[in-house]
């Protein structure tokens, strides 16, 4: 095969110790055989750390045909604290004979190294979740074509709105000289006489440690010869632990069965996989899973979720885990992402189904490790980087010699997804100076100085009619009529919704915009008359569309000061204005309804129905306080009905606990009146336009609605801790009360509205 005459210059992750960094350089190495190659590290420095901590020389770390690959100037850091040199890597990259070749190959994100290249650019990406962030996927534009690991990827990105024909799969593979079957492959520590199932890592809410490990205890007895080897360590820990031990015994996961290996060498690694019994995976979403391959082409019985890149070669092989349902993708202390930040959705593998494999193949294990050894053979061959290596010199062939470079526009490109942003793309390196003003408070909110092919943006990410001005121009004035414009619920929760759905109609009547709508129950709207020119669609779902609002609370370092979103504290507010004030809409409390039609009554009897739960301990109400009220109205001759989810016994106290929500509607439709707390039934009750009796001593009056209610408190307690400015919300203490809490006052507020007090009101309300 003759090379290809232009030269490739490739920019990446090359030098380390990572899943990426193994792939980049057995890709880039099999490559290199096929093509005039040469590349550049971007990570690390001559002296830098590897798994144990220890300073190793870059020179003894790589071998002689990496040194072929990599540029004499390949090895450079960013400043404390800073991501990259930009400008200085930038001027010796221009100054090197790389930046003469034909075809510039880099990881997807690092396109402002060549923002005056005007040859060809190709983007290379792995990504785990069925979503892009939007900073990833806006570089991704940057590139005359995009490789990706799997078909999956590629449907993703696709689906988000990338060109399809600028997407190719490039698949990663396995070295089979060093992945091999090896039943002679000797570990010093390893006991022969014990069955091993193999975990190797980190640990990881995507990754799905924890719950792995809860199966494995959970599923076989002490008395079994069953170990499981965990090699689990997090290198850049953000959770405080600095050991797998530790993470260990927070989790009460301590167990002699666990046999944990840190920071293996390479062949350590690979010994443990050939020697193995049973390799585990079951992550919530893999963007490849090179240890899961890996494992296939050294023959062992491997165990991961149905889901996902990982398929691309796992498919029809294995042992798959079952998965119960698409969830929202999660970030946290083990990712660079925050929770709210993380864009896209998992997959939740079922952890039962995970035990009843583990058995299976434990029970059946000669006959899998048979059919393991086969199918190690068909990976070996089929997944070989030589094979990835000619898929990609195809591409790249037919790029340069049938192709023009894609060159970099003038083009200004906005965008108002949770903020005002304003992107340049241009073939000159100018300076600009940007403004972003709010006309409503007339007030400058940011500005910026950027050159062309970078971006800047506002804090500020509720609705603002935008002024924005380039070199004090004005360039573009925000009108959303006829744009398409996303806003998405952030809680989950139900007197959120309810509370706020109404508003998005004002929105769109406001705007007269093509308004998308994503809750978590969009059933109880979308065929209503109110909501008829409002397209709604699943959570997490991506939508290209011009802006985006998220309705939701969101705090800021734990405090409700969180005035990228909200105009004011949301805690100090009504409900209702949570939502009013992120869409710029004048305070206002609406009531469409919910989608129900009534049936039948359920009982011939008068009843009376009860919301006795919520979802903090503030505010509930005593037990016993419950019961008594139900005596009581059971002596006025009526039923008692518990609709609380998780069930509420009593004397006189029936409980229809997680009814289908058509069954709990027609409950409250036809009740003769309902007692509930802040919460979720209460909100559905005032939603079917029926009165509301709450108790509720923890929220000001007009914490949430104030039509149809007879609202319980007693004013001369302690009372509407939940809107005082001075204090946070915990949503994880259950027994919070901040002014109160440990002492014989603590809930005080709902203590003492007595039961006959409540039993009064509604007495007189019923006569």
């Amino acid at each position: 095969m003759n090379k290809i005459s232009p030269k490739v210059f490739a920019h990446c992750s090359y030098i380390g110790t990572t899943g990426y960094n193994n792939h980049t350089r057995s890709f880039l190495r099999a490559l290199s055989e096929l093509i005039d190659l040469k590349a550049r590290n971007f990570t690390v420095t001559n002296n830098f750390k590897g798994h144990n901590d220890t300073p190793h020389d870059v020179e003894s770390y790589i071998n002689s045909q990496d040194k072929k690959i990599l540029s004499r100037q390949t090895y450079y850091s960013a400043k404390p604290g800073v991501e990259f040199e930009e400008h200085d890597i930038y001027t010796k990259f221009s100054n090197n004979f790389e930046h003469n070749v034909d075809l510039v190959f880099s990881e997807m994100d690092h396109h402002y190294y060549y923002q005056d290249y005007d040859k060809f650019r190709v983007g290379y990406t792995v990504w785990e979740t069925t979503e892009y962030p939007d900073k990833f996927f806006q570089s991704t534009k940057n590139y005359d074509q995009l490789w990706v690991a799997s078909q999956w990827q590629k449907d993703c990105i696709v689906k988000q709105g990338y060109d399809e024909e600028n997407v190719k799969v490039v698949p990663e593979a396995v070295n089979s000289k060093i992945f091999y079957p090896n039943d002679k492959s000797t570990l010093p520590e390893y006991d022969d006489k014990r069955f091993k199932f193999i975990l190797f890592g980190r640990w990881d809410y995507r990754k799905s440690t924890k719950e792995i490990i809860e199966a494995f205890l959970d599923e076989f007895d002490k008395n079994e010869k069953v170990d499981l080897v965990l090699s689990i360590d997090n290198v850049f820990a953000k959770d405080g632990f600095k050991t797998t031990e530790e993470r260990l015994k927070y989790y009460n996961l301590v167990d002699p069965r666990l046999k944990i290996k840190h920071f293996p060498s390479r062949d350590e690694y690979i010994k443990y996989l050939q020697k193995g019994h049973v390799f585990l995976s079951c992550a919530r979403s893999e963007g490849w899973n090179l240890p899961l391959i890996e494992a296939m082409a050294c023959g062992t019985p491997s165990i991961y979720s149905n889901c996902s890149a990982q398929l691309e070669f796992a498919k029809g092989k294995g042992h798959p885990v079952k998965i119960e349902k698409e969830i929202k993708a999660v970030g946290g202390e083990y990712s660079t992402y925050s929770q709210s930040e993380l864009p896209g959705n998992f997959y939740e593998p079922d952890f039962n189904d995970l035990k009843k494999v583990m058995r299976d193949v434990y029970t059946n294990y000669k006959k899998y490790k048979k059919k393991a050894l086969q199918e190690s053979q068909e990976i070996r061959t089929k997944y070989t980087w030589e094979n990835a290596a000619k898929i990609a010199y195809n591409e790249l062939n037919y790029l340069v010699n049938h192709k023009k470079p894609n060159k970099p526009k003038n083009k200004i490109i906005l965008n108002f997804d949770e903020g005002a942003k304003v992107e340049l793309i241009g073939n000159k390196p100018e300076e600009f100076f940007i403004e972003f003003i709010d006309p409503n408070a007339n007030k400058l909110v940011h500005q910026a100085y950027i050159k062309n092919n970078t971006w800047t943006c506002t804090s500020v990410q509720y609705y603002v009619p935008w002024l924005i001005f380039i070199n004090n121009k004005l360039v573009y004035n925000l009108d959303l009529t006829n744009q398409k414009v996303k806003i998405t619920f952030d809680s989950s929760s139900i007197g959120d919704t309810l509370a706020w759905i109404p508003q998005v109609v004002e929105f769109q009547k406001k705007h007269n915009c093509e308004l998308i709508v994503s809750t978590f129950f969009n059933e109880w709207f979308e065929n209503l008359e109110a909501y008829k020119n409002i397209k709604f669609i699943k959570p997490n779902l991506p939508i290209k569309c011009l802006a985006q609002y998220k309705l939701g609370w969101f705090k800021e370092n734990g405090k409700w000061d969180n005035y990228k979103i909200h105009k004011n504290k949301p805690n100090t507010i009504p409900l209702i204005q949570a939502a009013t004030d992120i869409l710029d809409l004048p305070f206002k409390e609406i009531n469409y309804g919910i989608d129900f039609k009534p049936k039948d009554r359920p009982l011939k009897e008068k009843y009376i129905c009860i919301g006795p739960q919520a979802t903090s301990g503030l505010k509930e109400w005593p037990r016993d306080y419950w019961i008594k009220l139900a005596d009581l109205l059971t002596l006025e001759g009526y039923k008692v009905i518990s609709l609380s989810v998780n069930g509420f016994e009593g004397n006189n106290i029936i409980s229809k606990q997680k009814l289908p929500w058509d069954e709990l509607f027609n409950y409250l439709y036809h009740a003769d009146l309902f007692i509930g707390l802040g919460s979720g039934l209460s909100w559905i009750n005032w939603a079917l336009n029926k009165h509301t009796f709450m108790i509720n001593g923890f929220a000001d009056k007009n914490h949430e609605f104030t039509n149809n209610i007879t609202r319980i408190q007693n004013l001369d307690v302690c009372n509407g801790c939940w809107n005082k400015e001075q204090y946070i919300f915990d949503p994880h203490n259950w027994d919070w009360c901040p002014e109160n809490e440990g002492t014989e006052l603590q809930h005080i507020c709902q203590k003492a509205i007595t039961p006959e007090r409540v039993y009064k009101e509604v007495k007189q309300y019923l006569i």
